[in-house]
Parts: C-alpha cells; sequence; structure tokens
C-alpha cells in the first residue's frame, strides 16, 4: 500500500524502538514491522471512513478504542497476548504511539494544536493579501435593513450549522428556524444578563488583548457567503490584517466562557463552525481563543489587584432618551493604558464627555479581569469539508421545499402560561409572549 504516512518495508527504527514492551519484546524486527504496518493501515482507514465525525472532541479516543479492540481480538486469536486488563492496555498504548505517529505524517491535519512561540511565517504573501483584499471588497447590507433580513434568510451561519450533523431534534430546530419568517423583534430583544450578552460585551475585549499578545491587528468583514455553496455563510469574529506579522491572513474566532471549563479542546459546533469560516474566506488556519473574565466587586479590589496580565475598565452607556430594548453603548479602555488611578480617572472623564456630546449618558462603570485563557490552533480540513458539503446541502434543499410545503410537523409545541393573581384588582400575567408598545423608566444620577 503506497502511502506517504505508513513506514517503508524497512519499517521506522525510531517507531520499532519506541514499541519493545512486554507483549512484543520477543518478537522479530520484521515481525515487529508487520503488526505496526497493520495498525497504521487501520488507523488511515478509520480515518478516511470516519472523517466527517473528527468535530468531535472524543474523535481520537473513539479511533484508538476502535483499532485497539480489532488488534487486541486479532491478536487474541494469535495467541500473541492473553486476555487480561493488563494486555488490552498494552495494545492500547501501542495503537496511541502509532496514532501520533501517522499524525506527524498524514496530510490530514490535526484537529486542533497547542500554540507555539515558533511561528511558521505565512506561506505565500501575495496569495493572502489577494485573499484579504477580496473579502475587504465583499459589500455588506447595512444591518437592520430588509436586504440584511434577506440576506441572512437565505443561508445558514457557520455559527448554526453544527446542528446539520447533531441529532434529529437539533436537525429540526435548525429547519424550523430557517422556514420561519424573519421576525425583526428577534435581532433587537435581548438582557444584558444573558450569556450571549456577556460574551458579545467582552469580544472587543478579547481582541485587544489578542492583538497586544502577537502584536498584530485584527479586522472585521461582516457575514461572507460561500463563493460556491450560497447557502453558507459566515461571520468571523476577525481576521489578521496586519501585513508585516507572522499571522496575517489567519482567522481568529473568540469564545469568552461563563459557565464551563475551558480545557484548550474546541467544542464540536465550535470546531465545525472555524471550519465552515475558513471554507468561506478560503483560508487555511483559525486561532481558537476561549477567555474567561470576572469583573470586580469594589473599584478598591481592582486597584489592589497587582497580580493580573490584564485589567481594564469599561464604560457602559445608555441613550439619553431611552427606549425600550435600545443596545447598550460600550467603550474600553485599551490595554496598554497605564493602570494607575489617575491615568484612568482622566480617560473615564475623557470618554465621558465625548459621549455627553453625544447624548449618552453613563450608565456603570465596569472593572474586569483575565481570569483565564486557551488558545489553540485549528487548521483547514478540506477532506472533512468534502465529506460535509453533501449532508449540508441535502438538509437546505428540505429548507427551500418545505419553506413552500410546510414544516409545522418539526416545530415543538410549546404552551402559553397564564398565571391569575388572587387580589382584587383581578389582573393576569402571561408568560411567553413577547413585549410591544413597552416603556423602560431608569433613574440617572
Amino acid at each position: 500500500m503506497e502511502s506517504d504516512y505508513l513506514p517503508s518495508s524497512e519499517c521506522d527504527t525510531e517507531s520499532i524502538e519506541s514499541i519493545h514492551q512486554g507483549l512484543i519484546e520477543n518478537l522479530s524486527e520484521d515481525e515487529i514491522c508487520d503488526i505496526t504496518t497493520d495498525v497504521l493501515e487501520q488507523i488511515e482507514m478509520y480515518m478516511t471512513n470516519e472523517i466527517i465525525s473528527i468535530s468531535s472532541p472524543n474523535f481520537y479516543k473513539n479511533m484508538i478504542d476502535y483499532v485497539s479492540g480489532s488488534v487486541f481480538e486479532n491478536w487474541l486469536a494469535l495467541e500473541l497476548c492473553e486476555e487480561t486488563d493488563d494486555d488490552y492496555h498494552e495494545i492500547v498504548e501501542f495503537v496511541e504511539q502509532q496514532v501520533d505517529y501517522y499524525l506527524d505524517f498524514s496530510n490530514i491535519p490535526k484537529r486542533a494544536r497547542g500554540y507555539s512561540n515558533d511561528l511558521e511565517t505565512f506561506s505565500n504573501f501575495q496569495i493572502i493579501n489577494q485573499k484579504i483584499m477580496h473579502l475587504q471588497s465583499i459589500p455588506q447590507p447595512v444591518q437592520k435593513t430588509k436586504e440584511w433580513y434577506d440576506f441572512r434568510y437565505g443561508l445558514i451561519s457557520a455559527s448554526n450549522l453544527w446542528k446539520v450533523f447533531g441529532s434529529e431534534a437539533q436537525r429540526n430546530s435548525l429547519i424550523v428556524e430557517k422556514c420561519q419568517p424573519v421576525n425583526t423583534n428577534d435581532f433587537t430583544r435581548f438582557s444584558v444578563d444573558t450569556p450571549m450578552h456577556w460574551g458579545n460585551k467582552y469580544e472587543p475585549v478579547t481582541v485587544m488583548i489578542y492583538e497586544h499578545m502577537f502584536n498584530s491587528r485584527v479586522g472585521e468583514f461582516g457575514c461572507i457567503q460561500h463563493p460556491k455553496y450560497p447557502f453558507i455563510g459566515a461571520s468571523p469574529d476577525g481576521i489578521n490584517v496586519e501585513s508585516t506579522n507572522q499571522l496575517y491572513g489567519r482567522m481568529l474566532e473568540i469564545k469568552n466562557i461563563v459557565n464551563r471549563d475551558i480545557t484548550g479542546i474546541p467544542k464540536e459546533e465550535y470546531w465545525v463552525q472555524t471550519q465552515i469560516q475558513m471554507e468561506v474566506c478560503d483560508l487555511d488556519e483559525c486561532d481558537f481563543m476561549e477567555t474567561r473574565f470576572l469583573e470586580y466587586s469594589t473599584v478598591d479590589a481592582f486597584y489592589q489587584d497587582v497580580e493580573r496580565d490584564y485589567r481594564g475598565v469599561i464604560l457602559h452607556f445608555i441613550e439619553r432618551d431611552l427606549k425600550v430594548n435600545s443596545m447598550p453603548i460600550y467603550k474600553y479602555m485599551p490595554v496598554d493604558v497605564s493602570l494607575d488611578k489617575e491615568t484612568i480617572d482622566e480617560w473615564i472623564k475623557s470618554v465621558r464627555d465625548e459621549c455627553r456630546s453625544q447624548n449618552l449618558v453613563l450608565f456603570n462603570t465596569l472593572y474586569w479581569y483575565l481570569a483565564e485563557y486557551s488558545c489553540v490552533l485549528i487548521e483547514r480540513n478540506r477532506f472533512w469539508f468534502q465529506s460535509a458539503v453533501p449532508k449540508i446541502e441535502e438538509l437546505w434543499r428540505i429548507i427551500e421545499r418545505e419553506r413552500i410545503e410546510g414544516y409545522e410537523h418539526r416545530m415543538v409545541k410549546k404552551k402559553v402560561s397564564v398565571s391569575m393573581n388572587t387580589d382584587l384588582s383581578n389582573s393576569y400575567v402571561i408568560n411567553n409572549m413577547p413585549l410591544q408598545n413597552s416603556i423602560c423608566l431608569v433613574k440617572l444620577e
């Protein structure tokens, strides 16, 4: 079998030396080569047949379990091992070594890899530069206009596309979402207490920290449509646009975590999202950065904390003529501003004076710090996308058909609950209904 990532007939000396363990230490070198080749062929077959599943964080573990089980059964039949936990675990270790060896030489990129200070330079500046210029030239519809709503209605965004490969309930949810007429209220209704809003609020902070860490500059590109598959779209958090930096052309995807652990292993939906974004933009690398920000309970705690590498200030402004569903306006102190009280007070006063002229009122001052973060590199996996496209296209055809024929059979029926007060007012409270013509009263100092 010809392969760039299977050993030659003479086998690999380093690989042989690394697998001399109890079960095979008495085997000849030729026998070890045969066993190694067999395992690598099984790994390659699994990678080829199950590439669509590499989106799962458990992909490599599942592959190791599958190959180890197959090898264990074969070795039992050949009386090369005994049916004991020790022998099985030794085979698992052997297979793990071969998986590492395979991945080092395979043209299928690893699912993600840890960040290294030894950055590789961009392979071809001219090609990357042309791609960036093309992306910057793509016209963007003005947000919240009819054109903007129609544009987004006509595609599946990268952030939701993982549902294509999920459970039946998740697929149904996506189909219903894309079949329902656009409800503009969904784009204006929000709460500052949701994890989504928290993530959006701290996204600019993460960008500033990333730019500071890597001495780069991140640009925004809006929502981009796939040039070949118009039903696929993506809105990357940013792309490195500093042409003199080694990260030029590398995408950035940000997740600001609220209530889960940061492991450095991208969740399945996030891995799918980054792959779709790279395919849409025709770029080959994406830095996946997860951060956890916390806020100080007092101003004194902020100034007393001198241990944090990254901490800062966010000013929360609101419009003086506040309307329902008015979006908060945040102003972010640059991360390179000196953290002494005098300098920060001067910055706050300057921004406050500027915003006052824009009829904005300072509602709150937030003092934050970066509690933890992870940054891993996800490389474009063309093999996965080739396997995924037919499934995406199939679901989009269902959406197009059921927009005409009906999609109601996929909907989850929700009950509207009515709660009756027992006081003399005989008033009612109805939950799960959209608010209309509401007012919001805020007392400003």
